[in-house]
């Protein structure tokens, strides 16, 4: 039974934790961050490659052969972030920069959190006026 289009089935409970142990993680509500650098020193796409022929039960074969082949550590963070979507969790990420190189920090969010909230509700009187009043730009 096809589940939507990633997956044939979802990964079952234990297997969720298995990936997510692998990242170094202890489970959903885990606040700590971690980065490319901290996946190569926790061996997590050996890790993940134990975890493979599990996976690929899970993801559609179209999509298996697209993520699951030829591993590195921006693709496992990819399969990561699709699979916490089985749970309604995400990956937030943000970059940083230390002693002059960039790094990309990622850490667990619920899906609810990464929604768009505005702070301007366009549905006020108010916001509407400041929208229709004529906008000028001047360039040098």
């Amino acid at each position: 039974m096809k589940k939507d289009q990633l997956f044939k089935k979802y990964p079952n409970d234990e297997l969720f934790i298995k990936i997510i142990q692998s990242f170094g993680l202890q489970n959903l509500n885990d606040t700590r961050s971690f980065s490319r650098k901290d996946l190569k020193i926790l061996k997590t796409i050996e890790n993940i490659e134990k975890l493979r022929p599990e996976l690929y039960e899970c993801y559609l074969p179209c999509k298996s052969r697209t993520y699951l082949n030829e591993l590195n550590e921006k693709n496992i963070v990819t399969v990561l972030r699709q699979i916490l979507k089985t749970k309604d969790y995400t990956i937030n990420s943000r970059e940083k920069y230390m002693r002059g190189e960039k790094f990309i920090i990622y850490c667990l969010c619920p899906l609810e959190k990464k929604k768009y909230n505005p702070i301007i509700n366009l549905s006020n009187e108010n916001t509407t006026e400041i929208i229709k009043k004529p906008i000028l730009l001047t360039f040098d």
